[in-house]
């Protein structure tokens, strides 16, 4: 893993110009890349720190900086498509097209940092192909993956008149094809399974969720210009697939005295606190690992001794004050009967 020392280096380079494709679908083929990608090196068991719209749409860094410019262009990727300048705008008055902003930020690290490795990489949609133009690889047209080095020599002189740089690193640039433009998040969410299986032996979780919180974590990194790490996605997949299959309120009721039992005020809150303490920093949760961890120190014999201590106890003054009778016992026979597998 890149050391810290050199992330923030990198991460305090001036941007040259404004960040990334803020139309709603270039962000959202973005931001599937991005999480496609450090599911790639999940799978490879690399430490690595995601950064958003620094310098490029987004860098991975693991054991190299890897620099990412993601397109969802229409078009086949072809000379033209590379060096052609872009059209400047009130957000973003750069011209640079898209290999020279390759090859700029590429070098801007390298002045930095000379002896890290980078590698900087053009991600197109899989509707569209690299063109037979650019190399004489057999099947160009069907691959996923192509190396800059392997241009023909004159796509390369093309490249260096029709645009500001005279040299380019081309062993270090690279151009790939991951998914179709109009299925990314689902093909995104399928790939997010599929480590996660093969990787953690989990075979189930919410795909959806995760992807939706990672999108949202993306969003926050974005603007405060920080970075998501691999412990983080951990932490994250760890919250989407642990969780438990829904406790069916009969298999449990016998906790409860023939009174509570038909109180469905207990049972609507039963429900709820079920799907609440799913939810990172929901009011409630804290309360739920209060009270679990009452009855992991404690044994008592009954549901009313544990709702009794509560109501006796300093400690549970705050939950006292803000639930009602009927919702702490709801919270109490949901933290009984995860306890003893109910």
């Amino acid at each position: 893993m890149i050391e810290n020392d050199i992330v923030n280096k990198i991460l305090s380079i001036e941007d040259t110009e404004s960040g990334g494709d803020n139309a709603l679908d270039g962000f959202e083929f973005q931001v599937s890349s991005a999480i496609y990608l450090i599911f790639d090196e999940l799978e490879s068991k690399r430490e690595f720190q995601l950064a958003y719209e620094k310098l490029e749409d987004f860098i991975i860094f693991s054991n190299k900086v890897n620099l990412y410019q993601a397109k969802s262009t229409s078009k086949n990727l072809t000379p033209t498509i590379l060096y052609t300048a872009k059209k400047s705008t009130k957000k973003d008055s750069s011209t640079l097209s898209i290999i020279e902003k390759m090859n700029n930020n590429y070098t801007s690290i390298k002045n930095v940092i000379s002896d890290v490795e980078v590698t900087s990489t053009l991600i197109i949609c899989k509707d569209q192909c690299f063109s037979e133009k650019l190399s004489s690889l057999p099947n160009i047209k069907v691959e996923e993956s192509l190396s800059f080095k392997d241009f023909k020599d004159e796509i390369k002189n093309e490249i260096i008149t029709k645009t500001k740089f005279k040299n380019y690193n081309w062993e270090d640039m690279f151009a790939i094809r991951i998914f179709p433009k109009t299925y990314h998040e689902e093909l995104t969410r399928t790939h997010i399974e599929d480590v996660i299986e093969n990787v953690l032996g989990v075979s189930k979780v919410s795909s959806l969720a995760l992807y939706n919180a990672l999108t949202c974590e993306i969003r926050r990194i974005r603007k405060n210009k920080t970075t998501i790490s691999d412990k983080f996605l951990l932490n994250e997949i760890d919250k989407y697939s642990t969780i438990d299959s829904k406790i069916d309120f009969k298999d449990c009721n016998q906790l409860l005295n023939n009174e509570d039992k038909r109180n469905i005020a207990i049972i609507s809150s039963f429900n709820f606190y079920q799907n609440a303490i799913k939810i990172h920093n929901h009011p409630n949760l804290e309360d739920y690992k209060n009270i679990s961890e009452l009855i992991q120190n404690i044994q008592l014999n009954t549901l009313d001794e544990y709702y009794i201590n509560i109501l006796s106890s300093s400690e549970f003054l705050k939950i006292k004050e803000k639930l009602k009778e009927y919702e702490i016992k709801a919270l109490i026979l949901l933290c009984l009967a995860k306890e003893y597998n109910l």
